[in-house]
């Protein structure tokens, strides 16, 4: 047996050095969940309007209905939504410090979206709504990156804007992902301490390439770059957040017009078939553009009840079988290892965050909330 002294050494030494490596696991260093994140503009202005007046009036009035809609996470737009014109960047910004401070969000996840680093705007939008309104916040959407470095110094920029402004903990940023720079290196990027999410951005994605957005055909047209998000987020126990959807869900004006109401309903048909899609793919949300798509986007990645307890007791089931020396359990026609009930589990989690299981439902498996998930998807150890 003493030849294997050297042997059983490494192996020691192998166990102590990745022990406490993390899992790579979607979102196992993310503070918080959501299903789908709403863009709302930071500036808008009537035709012939005055912008300090009327602006202000109809901006607030779209960002006031931020803290009404049924979203898990919004965040307000200094950058597309206000034209690229240094007369409006600023007002924009003096609208969103305004709107943050002035209404009671929720547990919505709360962030916004300054111009890129590379804008003369940048400066001012971080320094001046963090300063002003950073304990509003949760997350800031950076836009437009093009490599690491980049995203590494943004980093960098809003920790000390954050430790400035008295912050006791550094903002989420969440990296939109739309150019080939950034895709190439946006493993790096998920690698980040503060990044929380990769979002994919089809449009300006396709802009880059000199491709083409076709709302029928996107999954497939850029399914390389779609697909691997998710997987190089989730290496580093980060998320990803799918791309909108191509069609805007535009309401009929006139009610009984039949023609304009079957465009709303394939509209938001074509937002429930991407939200599903990217579910199944291991995306953890998806951008929404309008009202509309909030409850086809959320509801793509909300199980049913019937789903949520048929994962719950799947994991039920399994655990006690794990405690008494079987390592799977049959479910039906499938043979239920940890790596099936495992992903079963999202439906439970998925469903207690969105109050389809309660704690009733938890109690009634007569496990705790631990022993569940220890059983589900903690990695051995």
């Amino acid at each position: 047996m003493s030849d294997f002294q050297e042997a059983r050494a490494l192996i020691r030494a192998a166990r102590a050095r990745h022990a406490g490596a993390p899992a790579g696991m979607r979102g196992a260093a993310v503070p918080y969940r959501r299903r789908g994140e709403m863009s709302i503009p930071a500036f808008r202005n009537p035709a012939g309007g005055d912008p300090e007046v009327d602006g202000r009036a109809a901006s607030l009035r779209v960002m006031a209905k931020a803290a009404t809609l049924p979203v898990d996470f919004f965040f307000y737009d200094l950058e597309d939504a206000a034209p690229d014109d240094p007369q409006y960047k600023p007002l924009a910004r003096r609208f969103l410090i305004e709107a943050l401070r002035a209404h009671d969000f929720g547990d919505r996840v709360r962030a916004f979206r300054p111009n890129n680093v590379r804008t003369p705007y940048f400066e001012d939008d971080v320094v001046e709504v963090i300063e002003a309104a950073g304990h509003r916040l949760d997350a800031v959407v950076i836009p437009k990156t093009e490599c690491f470095e980049e995203v590494a110094d943004v980093q960098a920029i809003l920790r000390a804007v954050s430790r400035a402004a008295g912050r006791d903990r550094p903002l989420s940023i969440e990296v939109l992902i739309e150019s080939p720079g950034a895709f190439v290196d946006a493993e790096r990027i998920a690698g980040l301490e503060d990044v929380t999410a990769l979002i994919f951005g089809a449009w300006d994605f396709a802009r880059t390439l000199g491709a083409r957005v076709d709302a029928q055909r996107w999954l497939d047209d850029q399914a390389v770059a779609r697909q691997t998000l998710p997987i190089l987020a989730a290496a580093h126990g980060k998320d990803a957040v799918d791309a909108v959807t191509a069609t805007l869900p535009i309401r009929p004006k006139d009610p009984g017009d039949a023609r304009a109401a079957e465009r709303h309903a394939a509209a938001l048909a074509l937002a429930r078939r991407d939200a599903e899609d990217a579910q199944r793919l291991g995306f953890a949300a998806k951008w929404i553009l309008h009202p509309d798509q909030i409850e086809p986007i959320q509801g793509a990645f909300t199980p049913s009840r019937e789903e949520a307890l048929a994962a719950l007791d799947l994991a039920a089931r399994y655990a006690r079988a794990a405690a008494a020396g079987s390592g799977a359990e049959v479910d039906g026609d499938r043979l239920a290892d940890k790596a099936v009930v495992g992903a079963d589990w999202w439906r439970v989690e998925a469903g207690r965050r969105a109050g389809v299981l309660d704690e009733g439902d938890l109690e009634a498996t007569g496990l705790s909330w631990d022993e569940l998930r220890r059983a589900a998807v903690t990695a051995d150890r």
